[in-house]
């Protein structure tokens, strides 16, 4: 749910009652429902040139009273009034995620998580073996220190794009695709002939990789309620804790044993392990499996009513990007706590680079 506060996964008791969860799952939107806002989404798509954001203007509710707040369930209410066919999970027939078994939560939950460790170890198990690094491909300790530097960095540019990616196609093939190039961008590591190919492998693959690290958490709320979450959370956590703290220790001794081509070697395939499980993970986000059922009942039965009201409330994707690319911005300079801390981290870390040098 990225509309989510990440705390409100964590808090206990929960932030959120269930009924918002239930919401957040049915709609996500930014802020509270109102008359205006369907008002303003039908204005907006109105002037969209997507034939897509018309015919969601054409189904845009209206007839709202001006300034009234609304609840999903009232939105839903005026739509059936208006002769669509909202497309929901059916209780009992396991098509609600929340729904499913114990085992098929673990594995997922399980599963998940190991795509995050087989990143947060690729973030730092290289540090095994910097020095052979540097002696083979007869560059500078810098240079080589690089491949730390770029390959963090990229945890910060990835989840711009794959988080709002996330929302309009699921959160199966952001990871599919996510942890294939994390598992093809590590193999020029492995061959690098000069410093160059290290640097920009490694880059390319810490952009891949960021994905589940944004959306693991997604995922964890998407099958399990807010009263059993806490234990997988945890896990889910731990691994991108522990990621870093086993990375030099494993990283160290197979560059030992082995030489450092090795230590990529081994990423290589725990990340290839790690790409199959995500062909095997179900997809979890409610708004994409309820999507994908309305459109098996439009070709079933030929009546095009059967939306979900994900579809008809939907925003462009573009305006989507837009907000994915701004809200870290906002954040920073609107919310002192963040600003505190990226001050903090820069400072700290500008420091220990200054005295290192």
């Amino acid at each position: 749910m990225p509309s989510e506060p990440i705390e409100a996964e964590f808090a206990l008791p929960p932030i959120l009652s269930q009924a918002q969860e239930e919401e957040y799952r049915t709609l996500d939107q930014e802020g509270p429902l109102s008359y205006d806002h369907a008002l303003a989404q039908k204005d907006r798509f109105a002037h969209d040139d997507d034939p897509e954001a018309q015919k969601s203007a054409s189904n845009t509710v209206i007839g709202f009273p001006n300034d009234e707040k609304l609840t999903v369930d009232d939105l839903a209410a005026q739509y059936r009034k208006e002769g669509f066919k909202l497309v929901e999970f059916e209780s009992g027939k396991g098509e609600n995620p929340r729904e499913w078994g114990n085992g098929k939560k673990w594995f997922v939950t399980l599963a998940a998580s190991f795509l995050c460790l087989a990143v947060a170890l690729g973030s730092s198990i290289i540090t095994g073996d910097m020095e052979g690094a540097a002696e083979d491909l007869h560059a500078q300790q810098e240079i080589i220190n690089l491949t730390v530097t770029c390959f963090v960095l990229g945890f910060g540019l990835g989840p711009l794009f794959f988080a709002p990616i996330s929302e309009v196609v699921g959160r199966k093939p952001v990871y599919s695709v996510s942890m294939f190039f994390y598992f093809i961008f590590t193999l020029p590591s492995a061959l690098a002939k000069n410093s160059a190919t290290l640097v920009i492998g490694r880059q390319l693959a810490g952009i891949a990789a960021s994905a589940p690290m944004t959306n693991v958490g997604g995922t964890i709320a998407d099958i399990w309620s807010v009263e059993e979450r806490g234990i997988p959370m945890a896990i889910f956590s731990g691994t991108i804790f522990l990621g870093p703290c086993l990375g030099p220790i494993f990283g160290g001794w197979i560059g030992e044993r082995a030489g450092w081509r090795w230590i990529y070697w081994v990423l290589f395939i725990v990340v290839g392990l790690a790409f199959i499980f995500t062909l095997f993970v179900p997809e979890t986000y409610a708004p994409i499996i309820l999507k994908k059922k309305a459109a098996r009942l439009r070709k079933e039965t030929g009546d095009d009513s059967h939306n979900t009201l994900a579809e008809m409330e939907r925003i462009p994707f573009a305006t989507s990007m837009k907000i994915a690319l701004t809200r870290p911005l906002i954040m920073m300079f609107k919310e002192p706590i963040v600003l505190f801390m990226s001050f903090c981290t820069f400072s700290s870390t500008s420091f220990f680079q200054y005295r290192k040098n």
